[in-house]
C-alpha cells in the first residue's frame, strides 16, 4: 500500500508540474497575442538574437552548473572514502563523509557559477562584434 502511494504522488506531482507550465505559457502567450506580438515569434523566426540565444545559453549553464555540482560530489565521496581507513568509528566516518561531500559539491557550485558568468562575457563580447 505505501508504494503505490508513493508512485500516485510522484505521478501527480510530475503531472502537476507539466500542467502548470503549459497553462502559464498559454496565458503568456495569450496576452502577448493581445498585445499586438506576431505569433512567428513564439517560433523563433522572428526572435530577436538575445533571445533566441537565451533559452540555449541558459540550457548550457544549466548543464554546467549540474555537471560542476556532480563532479564536485563525486571528489567529495572519493575524499571521504580514501579518510576511511583513518577513521575508526562509523559514526565519525558517516559524519565525514557528508561533511566532505557537501563542502566538495559547494565548491563546484561556485566554480560553476564563475564558468557561467566567464560565458555571459564572452558572449557580451561576441554580441558587440
Amino acid at each position: 500500500m505505501p508504494v503505490a502511494f508513493v508512485f500516485v504522488a510522484l505521478f501527480a506531482s510530475v503531472f502537476g508540474v507539466f500542467y502548470l507550465f503549459i497553462t502559464t505559457r498559454n496565458r503568456e502567450r495569450m496576452a502577448m497575442i493581445e498585445k499586438g506580438v506576431d505569433t512567428a515569434f513564439f517560433s523563433g523566426a522572428n526572435a530577436p538574437r538575445a533571445i533566441k540565444g537565451r533559452s540555449s545559453g541558459s540550457f548550457v549553464k544549466f548543464s554546467l552548473k549540474t555537471g560542476m555540482l556532480l563532479i564536485g560530489m563525486g571528489v567529495g565521496f572519493v575524499i571521504s572514502v580514501l579518510f576511511s581507513d583513518i577513521m575508526r568509528t562509523e559514526d565519525l566516518f558517516a559524519l565525514l563523509a557528508c561533511g566532505i561531500v557537501f563542502i566538495c559539491g559547494g565548491m563546484g557550485m561556485v566554480a560553476g557559477f564563475y564558468m557561467g558568468r566567464n560565458l555571459d562575457k564572452k558572449d557580451e563580447m561576441d554580441a558587440k562584434e
